[in-house]
């Protein structure tokens, strides 16, 4: 969380940082209903090609259902699945309950593709863990962007649907 921070920091980008309890999915959202995230809270789906070549990490609001087939068409992708626990240290060094897009900030060399649903561009605020679950940072949609170029990583837009 503090190199999260640190960075956040570094690029002038305004957040707000919410402590909760720990959260390892979306099925703990009844831990925290009545904390304000100020913000459009995400999910984050940690997937592979069938082939385990090609790692994605798909970020979109966190009641939005997500069509693996679909998502997995729209990359041009072979058939998507979750990747498990040992890949996700291995290509992102964070644990399950930590996956958000921040995760680049901890694994810069990643080869993972960071995807972004459509739905969040311009939706000011969203609400991610800042490679730590039991915190969501909150920041202007906007900032994603200037996170990943100073990482050289490349975000693709696509619509996710459910």
């Amino acid at each position: 969380m503090e190199e999260v921070i640190e960075v956040f920091e570094k690029l002038n980008i305004e957040y707000k940082l919410v402590k909760h309890p720990a959260l390892f999915g979306v099925a703990d959202e009844y831990k925290v209903k009545d904390i304000d995230f100020c913000g459009i809270k995400c999910k984050n789906l940690f997937l592979r090609d069938k082939e385990k070549h090609n790692y994605y990490l798909v970020s979109l609001p966190v009641d939005k259902k997500a069509d693996l087939k679909k998502i997995s068409d729209g990359l041009g992708s072979s058939r998507l699945s979750f990747g498990n626990e040992d890949e996700l240290w291995e290509k992102l060094h964070i644990k399950p309950g930590s996956v958000s897009i921040l995760n680049v900030i901890g694994a810069p060399d990643t080869d993972v593709t960071f995807v972004l649903d459509k739905e969040l561009v311009g939706a000011g605020f969203v609400s991610f863990h800042p490679n730590d679950n039991t915190a969501s940072i909150a920041f202007d949609e906007k900032n994603i962007q200037k996170i990943m170029d100073e990482y050289n990583k490349t975000l693709l837009f696509m619509e996710v649907e459910g």
